[in-house]
């Protein structure tokens, strides 16, 4: 029994499972036999689609036998290609799938389906604290996709960042390179502030063509603030001056009496 490798990315399009892989090798059938093409010769035989972790049958024929409505069952008749389909497919939906002829003995093959689910990473802290006027970078990561992104978009708050807009603002897209983990199939997208300031403050979106989109914030410091910055553990990814503490001045020096006591014999 040979078996087809094959991977798909979750989303909301639908993946193919198709009976093509054994070979006749010029052999004479007399009855139903699978090829490099599909099934041959299969006259009144019923062709089932089965999950193999639960032995759920899915499919008999062009019909199905499983609640879920992603799945569904197409035949072609100039070809003899049976094939699966799995709409908006799922990471539940990974593993091993067989097509089965009603013979006897029974005449079978199987399809590996590995699903491949993108992740949005940070790189750096989830909440940013930098003194105005600091030059910020802010990265994200796209990890387990099988292609790199087509694009990354940054949002502040609901808004699109538009860096032909912004005086001083650019983003960068660094496609295939190792990660800080090493990882040579990741993508790294970047926005560059070169200088901040207060209205900068605010929520910011890395939201990646192929995987979910991840929000890191951003908290800009005047000078003069009483609050004290807190250094990102990013370290080099960007510098941050630190905020020194401001002391409230007293206004008012209040003289507090105090009282003699007297002693007698």
């Amino acid at each position: 029994m040979d078996a087809l490798e094959l991977y798909y990315v979750t989303g909301d399009i639908s993946t193919s499972l198709a009976l093509n892989k054994l070979n006749s090798g010029g052999t004479f059938f007399a009855g139903p036999y699978l090829d490099g093409s599909g099934v041959k010769q299969l006259g009144n035989k019923s062709v089932s689609w089965v999950r193999v972790r639960d032995d759920h049958i899915l499919t008999v024929d062009r019909m199905t036998f499983i609640a879920d409505e992603r799945f569904q069952s197409f035949y072609v008749e100039n070809n003899g290609v049976w094939t699966l389909q799995i709409k908006y497919v799922q990471a539940r939906d990974a593993g091993i799938y067989e097509c089965q002829v009603s013979t006897e003995p029974k005449i079978s093959a199987r399809v590996h389906l590995h699903v491949v689910v993108p992740r949005t990473e940070l790189i750096g802290d989830s909440d940013r604290y930098v003194k105005a006027g600091s030059a910020v970078i802010l990265r994200c990561v796209v990890r387990g996709a099988l292609e790199p992104p087509s694009y990354i978009i940054w949002y502040h708050g609901t808004q699109q960042i538009f860096t032909e807009n912004r005086r001083g603002w650019k983003t960068q897209l660094d496609r295939g390179a190792p990660d800080l983990d090493g990882d040579i199939h990741s993508t790294i997208g970047s926005l560059i502030i070169e200088s901040t300031r207060k209205k900068d403050s605010g929520n910011y979106s890395c939201s990646p063509s192929n995987s979910p989109p991840i929000t890191v914030s951003l908290h800009v410091i005047n000078g003069e603030s009483s609050a004290s910055a807190v250094t990102s553990s990013a370290g080099s990814l960007f510098d941050v001056e630190p905020v020194g503490h401001a002391l409230c001045p007293v206004k008012h020096l209040v003289r507090i009496p105090i009282p003699r006591v007297m002693y007698s014999n």
